[in-house]
């Protein structure tokens, strides 16, 4: 839902920190100052972090925006965005992405208060990082449904502040972010509940593929097992994975040759039917092409 309003309602404002439950963490600046010359941290990474499992009353205006990107991700109940004139109605599942020094306020409802986990980004790469989220000022939320998924991969990345701030510390918590935003980007969805059941088509048959590496799938029939026009299905299932069908299946059978030939003394040709194929040099000119290199050529190179 969006409307348009001079300002939201008034609430109390502030951090309001005290929330039951709530976890809050914020680098100390010295450490934040060594993040900056950090190669690869250097470019993205968490400044603040934390979950509030219930936060009535809880209210934040930022008139000149917040130097660092914030993700706010709604587990439950319900909250507001506001960014510009508009304000955006918040629910479960809803990520807020709020870019660098823009100008912002959000607010939890009065009467169904909302459960969020938080993070600030910073870095000299953190707008091409949030980029990748495919939101803007204008459309600021990401619907992205999987809530255990979401919260495991927020909960690894939280887990990287007990490395006591050491360099190697700090590169895995950036490792950890740039997760949780693949994680996100992933399972991302829509809220209305037909495109969701069809996005969930379409996933199953991704844990279909899984299942039948050795196997040939058409492209018509798995956009039939997900009850899609085979056009439809090919756009859903370039959203969800940024490849199209045919060639994410392709990428899961070399991966799955890769791993035969690592772990494996089967011929190429046992590997190829294992896989699916029952023409071991239409095998091989494939693994070829993806892979750069023959499966005899990586098998040699990986076992040294």
């Amino acid at each position: 839902m969006k409307a348009h309003l001079e300002s939201p309602k008034a609430v109390p404002s502030g951090t309001n920190e005290g929330f039951a439950g709530q976890r809050l963490t914020i680098l100390p600046k010295s450490v934040e100052e060594r993040c900056k010359r950090l190669p690869i941290v250097q470019n993205h990474f968490v400044t603040d972090i934390g979950n509030f499992p219930s936060a009535p009353g809880h209210h934040i205006t930022r008139e000149d925006g917040c130097p660092q990107a914030i993700l706010i991700y709604c587990l439950r109940g319900k909250g507001f965005l506001k960014l510009g004139r508009t304000v955006h109605s918040v629910g479960p599942g809803n990520l807020m992405v709020i870019p660098p020094k823009v100008p912002h306020s959000y607010f939890s409802d009065e009467g169904r208060p909302w459960s969020i986990s938080w993070v600030h980004i910073y870095g000299k790469e953190v707008e091409q990082l949030i980029g990748w989220l495919g939101t803007s000022v204008q459309d600021p939320l990401l619907y992205a449904p999987d809530l255990k998924r979401i919260e495991a991969a927020f909960e690894d990345m939280y887990s990287c502040l007990k490395y006591n701030y050491s360099d190697g510390g700090l590169l895995s918590m950036t490792t950890e972010l740039l997760r949780f935003v693949s994680v996100l980007r992933m399972n991302r969805g829509y809220a209305n509940w037909q495109k969701q059941s069809a996005e969930m088509r379409v996933r199953e048959t991704r844990a279909f593929m899984e299942r039948h590496i050795d196997v040939t799938l058409k492209l018509g029939e798995l956009a039939a097992q997900a009850g899609q026009s085979v056009s439809y299905y090919s756009k859903l299932f370039k959203e969800q994975t940024g490849q199209a069908p045919m060639d994410y299946f392709l990428q899961l059978k070399i991966r799955k040759a890769c791993d035969l030939l690592n772990q494996s003394e089967a011929t190429v040709a046992e590997i190829a039917s294992k896989v699916g194929y029952a023409d071991p040099y239409y095998f091989s000119r494939l693994f070829k092409k993806i892979q750069g290199s023959s499966p005899t050529v990586y098998r040699n190179a990986v076992k040294g």
